[in-house]
Formats: structure tokens, C-alpha cells, sequence
């Protein structure tokens, strides 16, 4: 039986967003009424010009209504409930629950949602594996910052430290990559992720590999640079010559992916038999 923990937060739908689009829906569909009454009561006796109110009249209601669409369409599917453990996936269409310990979050996607966010990455997916579907926390999302942060930071509590043991095991670590044109495409940001190609970058404690053919020597590793404020992910040999680099947002689970990199740069991991 899974221990969820004390119920920390709920994030549903932004309630400001949802109330001033209402508001303005409302107040265009009343002034539509009204132009209306006034198209009726005065139109015949050549008060005011009839095409001149009609068209504003028709203007103002199909506004209105574009307005109340455009709000159930912003409407996230998903919504979540944050606690001590994991995070409650609560699924609008078919009303159905999943709780999801972080412990078995193994990729997070870090995106930002059109060209009007100042390059901020202000949208998350994640999910449990390749397996299993995306989990999208969009900025329509009550206090979506603050649960992307979290679930951020529990990524690493929980797979730092396991990832770090398997690499002194003489394992690898495997993390998933797109390439440069496929992150930039739309459909990432409404359709379904799983249908993305994905690559394959596996970190041992003694190289990098990657599906592009790059073979690097952890040894020969000494600077990382790049990060969620930086578009490219740089591996700098100690020349500071770069021998590989990926850009931020094509990699998931980049911050793991950072921490483990630096953490090998500080402290060579010696293997264990």
C-alpha cells in the first residue's frame, strides 16, 4: 500500500485566469444584449445606424462566446494535489486518480510554452517511464512554478543518490534526448509525447555514450556548464575545449543529468567490484 503522506497543496485550475476570462465573456455578451435591445427598440426609427449596431452587436456576443470556448479549451486535463510522497494525478476527462511517488518519477521535460515567455521554462511533463504517458503541469496550473520546482527537487533527493550507486556499481545511467529541430516542434506542446523519437545518452563512471556517435572519457571531463537559465548543456575538457554539448531543452532529466556530471568532476567515482 502506497503512503502517500499529509496533503501539502492543490493545483487546479488558475483561478485568475479562469475568473477575468469569465468576466470579460460576460461583459462583452451583456453589451451584445444590449446593443441588441437597442437595435430593436430604436433601429426602425432611424435613431441610430442599423448596420453600424448590428454589426457590433454580432461582433460583441461571437466574441463573448469565443472567449467562454477558449476557457474550456485552456482548461487543463489533468490537475494534481500535492503531498509529503508523491503527486495525486487527478484526470479531468475520465475523472480517474493515479498517485505517483516521486521515488518513481524517472523522466522530467522541461519546455516553455510558445514565443511569449521571455524564454522562461515555465512548463513540466513528466513521467514514471518510457512506458507509461506524460504528466503536463502548464502554467495554467495554479502555482505551477512551485510544483514544478518541488517535483524537481525530489527527482534529485530520490535518483541522485541511487543513479550515484549504480554508477560505482560499473553501471549505467540512461537518460532520454531529442534532437535540436524535434524539441522546437509544436506538437510536443499539445499532443501526445510518446510519439517523439528519442535518443539515448548513457553515462557509466568511466564514459559518455550517445546514439549520435559521441564517445567521451569521463576523465577527460573537467568543466560542466549550462543549465535551466543557459541554452546549451557544455561538457569542457580542461583546456576548456568543448567535447560535447546538447541543448537544456531536449534533454530530459537535464538537472540530474547536470548534478551527476558535476559531482563526477569533483569526486571520480572509484568502481566497486
Amino acid at each position: 500500500m502506497i503512503n502517500e503522506g499529509r496533503l501539502l497543496s492543490r493545483h487546479g485550475f488558475a483561478k485568475a485566469n479562469s475568473w477575468i476570462t469569465l468576466v470579460l465573456a460576460a461583459l462583452l455578451m451583456v453589451a451584445g444584449a444590449a446593443q441588441l435591445v437597442l437595435l430593436l427598440t430604436f433601429g426602425k426609427n432611424g435613431y441610430f445606424g442599423l448596420q453600424t449596431i448590428l454589426a457590433s452587436t454580432l461582433f460583441s456576443i461571437a466574441l463573448g462566446i469565443v472567449l467562454f470556448v477558449l476557457r474550456q479549451f485552456l482548461k487543463p486535463r489533468q490537475i494534481y494535489q500535492l503531498y509529503e510522497n508523491g503527486v495525486l494525478v487527478i484526470s479531468k476527462p475520465d475523472n480517474k486518480n493515479k498517485f505517483i511517488p516521486f521515488e518513481r518519477i524517472n523522466d522530467i521535460y522541461r519546455f516553455r510554452t510558445g514565443k511569449y515567455s521571455l524564454k522562461i521554462l515555465n512548463a513540466m511533463a513528466f513521467r514514471e517511464n518510457s512506458e507509461k504517458s506524460w504528466h503536463k503541469i502548464s502554467p495554467n496550473i495554479a502555482h505551477a512554478d512551485r510544483l514544478i520546482e518541488i517535483i524537481k527537487n525530489e527527482q534529485l533527493l530520490f535518483r541522485g543518490p541511487q543513479s550515484l550507486t549504480i554508477l560505482a556499481q560499473d553501471g549505467t545511467v540512461t537518460f532520454s534526448y531529442l534532437t535540436e529541430s524535434e524539441s522546437k516542434i509544436r506538437r510536443f506542446l499539445r499532443g501526445n509525447f510518446l510519439l517523439m523519437n528519442e535518443k539515448k545518452l548513457r553515462l557509466s563512471a568511466r564514459k559518455l555514450d550517445s546514439d549520435d556517435g559521441h564517445h567521451i572519457a569521463i576523465e577527460d571531463i573537467h568543466f560542466i556548464s549550462g543549465g535551466s537559465n543557459s541554452p546549451l548543456i557544455k561538457l569542457l575538457d580542461r583546456h576548456g575545449r568543448s567535447l560535447f554539448s546538447l541543448p537544456y531543452t531536449s534533454l530530459f532529466s537535464a538537472d540530474l543529468f547536470i548534478a551527476l556530471i558535476e559531482h563526477m568532476i569533483q569526486n571520480r567515482i572509484p568502481i566497486r567490484s
